[in-house]
């Protein structure tokens, strides 16, 4: 006795189910076992505290790419609760780092902000005024225009944030914040335009800069005793009225480990058609230039994830199955290149 089509139609569906779950189980066991692989070099320490390092950076000269540049050997011995990697040199002058991106080519510092606070309408009681700057010509690191803001707090007040693009182009912004009072600031929550806080953007390419206040005197030092710039992340602060109160209170209360900046990090000496000192190692990997600054990222090829800065780091992440008819009774799989005849 012979089924029809139509009468083995069930039994075919079933079949073809079974093939399928065989398929996926076995390129669920392709995978590394143990969960996520580790991003670092091998052989070297995958996190400071809570923050993953990737490779090209390292802690300590050996596990970072020290020949494409100094500033990817990071530290992890400091003070700092909760732990955290360093980066910048000596401790005088290098910043805490809270989180590194692979794929957006993104580092997250931790930047002091800088003040000035006024015990009368011409005496200063505490400022760090023109201190608070960087000069980035010779590191990975710009900061992200799209991601920061350079950030004023206070009532009748003017902040200054100048430096160079590329080395050689001077630049100079700011803003100024008015009220009259604490009830004339905006309210709690409101964006920073210009009663209580103000902001402005940062150019793409800012190989230096700082941050300063040019007045040295204050008309509301009595109910706003200190003034604060600062380049920060978008979205990070919201304006509270309790900010303008008190020595030192925004600082204390908010931002006592500094503001946090998103710098974009690259390989600066080099680009995706210079293959001198090649930093995208891995097979299955592609090279994307720097959209800040000059220089270039690496990236795992799709279908693959991993580290494309190590030998044989992307590796196969996922089963992407397609499947269609060759012909009435046989199916065909393919995934990540497999392709598998199922006879039905």
């Amino acid at each position: 006795m012979h089924l029809t089509l139509q009468q083995q139609t069930p039994a075919l569906v079933v079949m073809l189910y079974l093939k399928l779950i065989v398929v996926f189980l076995v390129m669920a066991l392709a995978k590394p076992a143990g969960g996520a692989m580790s991003l670092a070099l091998p052989g070297c320490p995958d996190r400071c505290g809570d923050v993953p390092i990737p490779y090209p950076f390292g802690i300590g000269a050996q596990c970072a790419a020290v020949s494409l540049s100094s500033f990817f050997n990071l530290d992890c011995e400091n003070t700092s609760h909760p732990l955290r990697p360093t980066v910048g040199g000596p401790a005088d002058v290098a910043v805490n780092v809270a989180d590194i991106s692979l794929e957006r080519g993104e580092m997250r510092v931790l930047i002091p902000v800088s003040y000035i606070c006024f015990t009368s309408s011409a005496t200063v009681s505490a400022s760090n005024n023109n201190t608070v700057g960087f000069g980035l010509e010779d590191t990975p690191f710009l900061p992200s225009p799209g991601r920061n803001r350079f950030m004023v707090i206070g009532c009748n007040t003017l902040g200054l944030v100048g430096g160079f693009r590329g080395g050689t182009s001077q630049y100079l912004a700011g803003c100024y914040s008015y009220c009259d009072g604490a009830s004339g600031a905006s309210d709690d929550g409101a964006p920073c335009t210009g009663t209580g806080c103000c902001e402005a953007s940062i150019p793409t390419n800012l190989t230096a800069f700082n941050v300063a206040f040019p007045i040295n005197s204050s008309s509301v030092w009595g109910f706003n005793p200190c003034f604060y710039a600062m380049v920060a992340e978008v979205g990070w602060y919201r304006f509270q009225r309790r900010d303008l109160a008190g020595e030192l209170g925004f600082i204390n209360n908010r931002a006592k480990d500094g503001a946090p900046v998103i710098v974009n990090w690259a390989v600066r000496n080099g680009s995706c058609l210079e293959q001198r000192n090649y930093a995208c190692v891995s097979a299955n990997s592609y090279c994307e230039s720097a959209s800040n600054g000059p220089g270039y990222l690496c990236h795992c090829s799709p279908g693959y994830e991993g580290n494309a800065y190590l030998n044989n780091g992307c590796q196969g992440n996922y089963c992407t199955c397609r499947s269609y008819i060759a012909s009435s009774l046989t199916y065909l799989i393919a995934c990540n290149g497999f392709v598998d005849h199922v006879q039905i």
